[in-house]
């Protein structure tokens, strides 16, 4: 069975321990672009307080990045082996056995194909080591339509892995989303434009952009994330 991972966030760029993740675990060289609903909807207080991605149901679609795991699978244990990684790799101080934590959990995404005993054997495995968060339901499966490429192919898998991470309980503007990153100075903006760079995009991506640059904070000023940037100006004309 083929597992690929879709990545909505920083990992897919963020070189500290994800680094040896996707060199161990991921066809990084074979990654794919594909529809998923996808928004900046959660504080993390590790980034300055600004907003990182996560998964809606229901929402407009974005641009996330599906990656092809390694090793095909053959058991149940290898789906959950391939989850766990991606839950370190989340949560680099995550124990054993871990795939989630009251901020976010591991869910998947199961083809039609999949055998009913792989699905209860996840489903089991989940309710004894995990918590539901939005979109993934208590059975431990993602409720969001399959991926689809750009040119509205059905994602390559048979098995999707993704996490999803709790949401802010009002959804927060585009404003509130850009004046975040517009009024802090430790780079924590490099989250946005990392994601911008790799082709992860949100529906509001240019309506953040355009308050930032109207804004023009100290850091903007200073000249970063120039390629980033002409992606952003390049879609706009």
């Amino acid at each position: 069975m083929r597992v690929g991972i879709l990545i909505v966030g920083s990992l897919l760029w963020d070189n500290c321990q994800r680094d040896a993740w996707r060199r161990s675990r991921l066809r990084v060289d074979r990654s794919v672009h594909v529809k998923a609903p996808i928004y900046y909807g959660r504080r993390s207080n590790s980034r300055g307080n600004t907003f990182t991605m996560t998964l809606g149901a229901g929402d407009a679609l974005g641009e996330a990045v599906l990656v092809r795991c390694v090793s095909a699978i053959a058991s149940v244990g290898g789906l959950v082996a391939e989850a766990e990684a991606l839950w370190k790799a989340e949560q680099s101080t995550a124990g054993p056995n871990s795939i989630g934590a009251s901020w976010g959990s591991v869910g998947v995404l199961f083809a039609p194909t999949v055998p009913a005993d792989w699905r209860a054997g996840w489903e089991a495995y989940f309710r004894s080591h995990a918590s539901p968060v939005r979109p993934v339901d208590d059975a431990g499966t993602l409720r969001i339509a399959w991926p689809v490429t750009s040119g509205r192919k059905p994602a390559d898998a048979d098995m999707i892995l993704a996490t999803a991470t709790k949401a802010e309980a009002t959804r927060p503007t585009v404003t509130e989303i850009a004046d975040a990153w517009i009024n802090q100075n430790q780079g924590h903006e490099r989250y946005f434009f990392e994601n911008i760079r790799h082709g992860i995009r949100t529906p509001d991506d240019n309506l953040i952009w355009d308050r930032i640059e109207e804004q023009r904070p100290r850091w903007l000023r200073e000249g970063a994330h120039a390629a980033a940037i002409a992606l952003l100006r390049a879609a706009a004309t």
